[in-house]
């Protein structure tokens, strides 16, 4: 362990009335100043990379450099958790952390594909695999099942794994086929069963298929970062809430199985000229840097995997696109454009105007209104949050990140 500096700034809620009523109308709050920021840097923190303990402490995974960390944020310190490697307590790659019963955290791995299960006291204990494991496409095996054994996207409090079914099914040519939905599951690994919770609507042209079909490269996601699509996330108490992208709705998935949908929340849609567009280019060339790419190959010595954060040294720039859509949807996609705070507000990520500084998110309550909006400046990234706290990353010009601790408002969401 060694010690690290941190700095102390004013717990200051900037433009946050708490007596006032939760009115969307009132205009964006500004997200409260950081009363704390830890001075030292991280190569890549994002969405998913950082779980707070009750004690306060944090357990936060860089994957470009392959580290895990126990980070006392109070203390300033930080202690190494466990080791590169495929051992019973080592890692290849840590990627995505998720919550388990009495502070018990499991480490999402893809190269060694599997969990590593992480005490309470940020020491590995042991590792676990799904049952649906991912394997290379293979033609007439039926759909093939990456999303839960490859990427679980979130755990509730009980510590079941919810993540996406694979929409790619093997054609009667041997190439992969896309449906245009997918089912989102739920394993629990006590009993090892797999539930299909609902489903979600994919955009068209979200998997890329190239090479022949002895030497196939599939590659998924690779749709317009604009296309429509439904996003979700899960509560620590297991609701699932399902955002659609087509009116701009929360369909919610109660514990009990019972679903209901909310009203359509109100929105006025941006029209995508060329400065639109530009604008759009230039932040699709920008998430390359934070973006991995996992290649599995399959030969004499078996199954092969690799990864790479960001695009290869020296790599030009992508393609533009030409199949943008006349207006944009009402929120972005991906993992971390809908995220579940610990108190039941839902946080979505909308689309804005090239000219809007910062990002701004919808809060919205149980209901499925929006009880109010946060902007988040320039040059900070929302990737957490904790009990009665929003964590953050600043970047740097070296592109080095952050962390920093934010007092998150505590009014209670109405309708929770």
């Amino acid at each position: 362990m060694y010690a690290m500096m941190i700095r102390r700034l004013p717990a200051l809620a900037l433009g946050l009335v708490v007596g006032a009523p939760l009115v969307a109308q009132q205009g964006p709050r500004p997200l409260p100043a950081p009363d704390l920021t830890f001075e030292e840097p991280f190569s890549s923190v994002g969405v998913g990379a950082i779980r707070e303990l009750s004690n306060g402490r944090l357990i936060v995974a860089d994957p470009r450099d392959k580290i895990l960390h126990l980070v006392d944020l109070d203390a300033g310190t930080t202690t190494a958790i466990g080791r590169e490697g495929s051992g019973p307590q080592e890692f290849g790659m840590p990627m995505r952390l998720f919550i388990a019963p009495g502070d018990t955290t499991l480490l999402f791995d893809p190269l060694n594909t599997r969990y590593l299960i992480i005490g309470p006291d940020g020491k590995p204990v042991s590792t676990f695999r799904t049952d649906a494991e991912p394997s290379a496409p293979r033609p007439g095996a039926g759909p093939v099942m990456v999303g839960m054994g490859l990427f679980g996207r979130v755990s509730d409090a009980r510590g079941r794994l919810y993540g996406e079914a694979s929409p790619i099914s093997m054609g009667p040519d041997g190439r992969p086929q896309q449906a245009d939905s997918t089912a989102i599951v739920r394993y629990d690994r006590g009993t090892k069963r797999l539930d299909t919770l609902a489903y979600v609507k994919l955009p068209p042209s979200n998997t890329q298929v190239s090479g022949s079909r002895d030497n196939m490269r599939v590659m998924v996601g690779g749709a317009n970062p604009l296309a429509p699509r439904d996003e979700w996330t899960v509560f620590p108490d297991g609701r699932v809430a399902i955002v659609r992208a087509a009116d701009y709705h929360v369909d919610w998935v109660m514990p009990d199985g019972a679903k209901r949908s909310s009203a359509p929340i109100r929105y006025t849609p941006v029209r995508m000229t060329a400065a639109e567009i530009r604008h759009e280019e230039e932040l699709r060339n920008a998430a390359r840097s934070q973006q991995m790419s996992i290649s599995m190959t399959t030969g004499p010595q078996g199954t092969q995997r690799s990864a790479q954060m960001g695009p290869p040294p020296g790599a030009p720039p992508l393609e533009p696109l030409t199949n943008w859509p006349e207006v944009k949807p009402p929120f972005r996609s991906g993992p971390a454009s809908v995220l579940a705070r610990p108190n039941g507000e839902l946080w979505v990520r909308r689309t804005e105007n090239a000219q809007a500084r910062g990002t701004l998110y919808d809060v919205i309550n149980a209901q499925g209104a929006v009880a109010f909006q946060v902007r988040i400046p320039d040059g900070v990234t929302l990737v957490g949050f904790g009990n009665g706290t929003i964590y953050t990353t600043r970047k740097d010009a070296d592109d080095l990140v952050y962390l920093q601790r934010h007092p998150a408002p505590e009014r209670r969401v109405e309708g929770n």
